[in-house]
């Protein structure tokens, strides 16, 4: 009995608790140890959070630029400082100055929310977690070949650690970015699409000049009796035509598969139909579709171009608009509601 009782006394004592003492040593250890780790632990924190940040600034970038490309005919037709996407919403924040926190909202992000892949209320907040800073010019422009080419410029930004705008962060008129103390930021930059889609543009009306051309001088050398004096641009046959009766003769009624229809006012150049224009060329849709996603539209009797109907006179009176060599005019409308056109000139020989 007395050796069981011995057993007892010996496993309590193996299983009693922590004293005083011991605990105070382990708090004061673990202090030290937090302490020491507390500056590398902030420095990691940070870290994660920079690149939280820098991934969803990328994000941004090339979320709206897709966002811009779709929608630059829309954007480009409001000269403010915001960005408009018509019926989806405008994007437009309140300034801000060095010291202030950001403002943006999630409903900054509506109207392009869907070009990111993501749900508008996951963008507004940096890494950080405070809102970012948008800042949006008011429009530019950038003369190419006498075209006024219109864009506008964007910058995300955000305040870093200490969530406020810091000394030397802004958005100049010029569109440069420049960043202050711990603020990072990305630059949108709309003038660099603008040239491009401009650039497209001009391409590919110059083939669709070309085929217009060509077109021309087919039907030209198919008349036994072909003559410049003729505007080939048009069948003097066509229904349509029969307004400028006075004038027949000197349109193509040699031809009567002649499909290119006479019109005094600029008209698309594909509807979708057999007698549209781009089929006379054998071009597709997309042939005739500018850089921006506009069909392009043709005129072969305005008063912009010379035609046998079109009596325009110069200052003194003379004849000068009806008379060889005939053009006719491709063209389109740039955004900022600018017009282009390229003239095509027909066979005068």
């Amino acid at each position: 009995m007395a050796h069981h009782d011995n057993y007892r006394s010996q496993g309590v004592n193996q299983h009693r608790g922590f004293s005083l003492v011991e605990i105070l040593v382990a708090i004061t250890l673990m202090a030290i140890m937090t302490v020491a780790v507390a500056p590398q632990l902030k420095y990691m924190i940070n870290f994660q959070s920079g690149a939280d940040t820098q991934n969803r600034l990328s994000e941004l970038q090339s979320g709206f630029s897709t966002a811009y490309l779709a929608n630059m005919q829309q954007i480009e037709s409001d000269p403010n400082a915001e960005i408009n996407f018509g019926a989806a919403g405008i994007m437009s924040v309140a300034a801000v100055g060095a010291g202030a926190r950001c403002n943006a909202t999630a409903a900054n992000f509506i109207p392009w929310s869907q070009y990111t892949g993501h749900a508008a209320g996951s963008l507004v907040k940096d890494g950080y977690g405070a809102p970012l800073c948008i800042l949006i010019n008011p429009q530019s422009y950038v003369a190419l070949n006498g075209v006024h080419l219109y864009y506008h410029t964007v910058a995300f930004i955000s305040t870093g650690p200490n969530n406020v705008l810091d000394s030397g962060t802004m958005l100049d008129a010029a569109g440069n970015l420049s960043l202050g103390g711990d603020d990072s930021g990305v630059l949108f930059d709309g003038r660099a699409f603008s040239v491009a889609k401009y650039t497209l543009t001009a391409e590919k009306m110059k083939v669709v000049a070309q085929a217009l051309e060509e077109y021309y001088v087919a039907r030209y050398q198919s008349d036994p009796s072909r003559s410049s004096s003729i505007d080939y641009w048009s069948n003097g046959d066509l229904p349509d035509y029969s307004v400028a009766s006075s004038n027949i003769t000197r349109w193509d009624s040699s031809n009567p598969g002649n499909l290119i229809f006479y019109t005094t006012v600029a008209t698309p150049m594909y509807s979708g139909l057999a007698s549209d224009l781009n089929v006379a060329l054998s071009l597709s849709k997309d042939d005739v579709t500018d850089g921006y996603g506009n069909i392009m539209n043709f005129e072969n009797a305005s008063n912009n171009v010379r035609s046998p109907d079109n009596p325009t006179t110069n200052s003194v009176g003379t004849l000068t608009m009806d008379i060889p060599p005939y053009t006719a005019l491709v063209s389109t409308t740039l955004p900022g509601n600018v017009a282009y056109a390229q003239a095509v000139v027909g066979v005068n020989n």
